[in-house]
């Protein structure tokens, strides 16, 4: 069978590392498929294939754009593929052949002016396409990968799509966060003093987006340190963009910009890479996600995986994916989050309870078995 996987998102946060990941492992188990990664020219840079059955086929079309509607439609015809594998919603509209595709959230149908960097007119006319396309991409395509349980309902219940064309593929921790976890207490703290960090400190990782909740983490943490209940400090590691750039606005507002750090503000790149991240996860006294949608939550299972106390919102996917391994806190609260943080601040004995449940519960996941789920549901529409 030759199958197609979009992969011009490779590498990035978020579905990036689910494209990455996937690549990288169905590369050491399928010896029968053949491959073609389609990516751009940037991706194919960093991607290099040691399965001699993936090749890579460059294409010339940006993310959410018009050139997905044709050229990218056009190259996909071109490539004659016997399934195509779409990571994300964004299937072409009127691509004829077998196809399945990955919906990792339903975040990007709600229609909130606050969530886009442009005018309203121009939201409005994006937001009404997804919509187009994501409802064909799912009635059209053969299958449908979720990260979650959550997502499977919500897919069921909102499309009418059966229960058998739905395939659930938990997905993992990047051995790129974990192998570079800093051995040398010394070597850290010349790190952390890279990003102005002198004081404990929570830690975010993520964009900013309006979902995300980072407001009420800010409040929440703002009431402690006026109250001079705390001198913990809070680091937002996300990268430097228009969400990241209006929320430290808001930060600078609230004279807060000693307190709570933008990381990437302190790199050349305007990202915190890997490297970078493993450390900023290791000395945190707590990770915290403050979230009020998502279809997985990788970032909390990282902080697990590198022996960090997670906090995190009481929403449904969390519950399902991390159990009793973390401390709940209600999303819509900035009180109970306050009270959370200096509890789980103040209590050694919680947050080395919480790291021990946080070692067991990564156990239960993995890329690897998530690629060999996946490659099953491929195998399964020969």
């Amino acid at each position: 069978m030759k199958i197609g996987i979009d992969a011009r998102l490779y590498g990035n946060s978020g579905i990036g590392r689910y494209i990455k990941n996937l690549i990288l492992e169905l590369e050491k188990i399928d010896t029968s498929n053949d491959y073609v990664i389609f990516a751009s020219k940037e991706i194919s840079d960093i991607y290099r294939p040691k399965n001699p059955r993936f090749k890579k086929w460059i294409v010339k079309a940006s993310i959410y754009s018009v050139e997905e509607q044709t050229v990218l439609w056009k190259e996909f015809m071109s490539a004659r593929l016997d399934l195509l594998h779409v990571p994300h919603f964004n299937v072409p509209y009127f691509y004829k052949r077998k196809f399945v595709c990955t919906i990792h959230d339903f975040t990007m149908l709600s229609l909130n002016f606050e969530a886009t960097s442009k005018n309203q007119v121009e939201y409005l006319i994006k937001h009404t396409g997804q919509n187009m396309i994501i409802n064909k991409a799912i009635k059209k395509s053969k299958g449908i990968i979720v990260p979650s349980e959550v997502v499977k309902k919500d897919v069921q219940e909102n499309y009418g799509i059966a229960e058998s064309k739905i395939r659930v593929t938990h997905e993992g921790v990047d051995d790129s966060i974990t192998k570079h976890i800093p051995a040398d207490g010394g070597a850290m703290r010349l790190k952390l003093e890279r990003y102005n960090i002198k004081n404990k400190y929570f830690l975010y990782v993520g964009n900013a987006y309006p979902h995300k909740n980072l407001n009420n983490l800010i409040v929440a943490h703002k009431e402690n340190l006026q109250n001079l209940k705390t001198t913990t400090q809070l680091i937002i590691a996300g990268k430097v963009d228009p969400f990241s750039q209006r929320l430290a606005a808001f930060v600078n507002g609230l004279k807060l910009t000693d307190k709570i750090i933008f990381a990437a503000r302190y790199t050349d790149t305007g990202f915190v890479d890997d490297v970078e991240l493993a450390t900023l996860y290791r000395g945190a006294l707590a990770y915290v996600f403050p979230s009020l949608n998502e279809g997985f939550s990788i970032t909390p299972l990282e902080a697990q995986a590198v022996g960090t106390p997670v906090l995190l919102s009481d929403i449904p996917v969390h519950r399902e994916v991390f159990g009793d391994s973390v401390l709940y806190f209600k999303a819509d609260s900035n009180i109970d989050l306050s009270t959370k943080l200096l509890e789980i601040e103040n209590n050694d004995q919680l947050r080395n309870e919480l790291i021990q449940k946080g070692f067991e519960n990564i156990k239960r996941y993995s890329w690897a078995k998530m690629a060999k789920e996946t490659l099953d549901f491929y195998n399964s529409f020969v």
